[in-house]
């Protein structure tokens, strides 16, 4: 059986996946099943049995279950990738400057993106106390400084660490606003979307309707 990722793209977690099955020879073999969060696929019984934190992306292999967008790209690179550019297996000074990068994006660029987030999703407030805004801003200019003159996060080629990285950076500017600002950021996102196959159809579209879900909350 082959495997099976739930998304949602308008998840930036759901967009790195998504990206990488495009990205990587031997992830074809992945099918992607589309959920909407907005309907409440999630809280589905026969989803929750599986993945008690109903959430996605979520990951299905004959019986083994997994969620969280940084275990499932790992897991489908040392699984079913027929190369490893971008997630090395045995130069392992460069796999942890990726997993180095996976680390920050998710414990530093998603909490800080889902702590504007979280309270509009839940009803509690309908505007981003700058205080948060501000947050943001340290992350990418914590960015910026750890970037130096690199084309790219780890160095001068794509890994891993950018499919996940650019979905979280992306989907912040919908409470956030714009990063123009952040000019090495912001050249990495164009060089992101120039490289990665389907990223307008995947991250652009997705962001659009994230935006849009956004906006809706705060103004109801």
């Amino acid at each position: 059986m082959a495997p099976i990722v739930y998304v949602d793209c308008m998840s930036p977690c759901s967009q790195s996946v998504a990206l990488l099955q495009r990205a990587v020879p031997g992830l074809e073999a992945v099918t992607l099943t589309n959920v909407k969060l907005a309907d409440g696929d999630c809280m589905k019984p026969e989803f929750v049995k599986k993945f008690p934190m109903h959430a996605v992306p979520a990951l299905e292999d004959d019986g083994f279950y997994l969620w969280e967008s940084h275990a499932i790209c790992p897991y489908l690179m040392a699984a079913y990738a027929k190369d490893d550019k971008l997630y090395p297996k045995n130069d392992h000074k460069k796999r942890a400057k990726v997993d180095q990068w996976l680390h920050f994006s998710n414990s530093i660029l998603y909490v800080r993106l889902r702590d504007m987030s979280e309270p509009i999703w839940r009803q509690q407030t309908k505007t981003v106390p700058d205080a948060k805004k501000e947050r943001v801003a340290a992350a990418l200019t914590d960015m910026e400084t750890m970037m130096g003159n690199n084309k790219w996060l780890c160095g001068d080629e794509m890994t891993l660490a950018d499919i996940c990285a650019v979905c979280e950076v992306n989907a912040s500017t919908a409470l956030f606003g714009d990063i123009s600002q952040f000019k090495v950021v912001t050249a990495w996102v164009e060089r992101c979307r120039a490289a990665m196959a389907g990223f307008d159809d995947i991250v652009t579209k997705g962001n659009e309707g994230y935006k849009a879900a956004l906006k809706f909350m705060m103004s109801s």
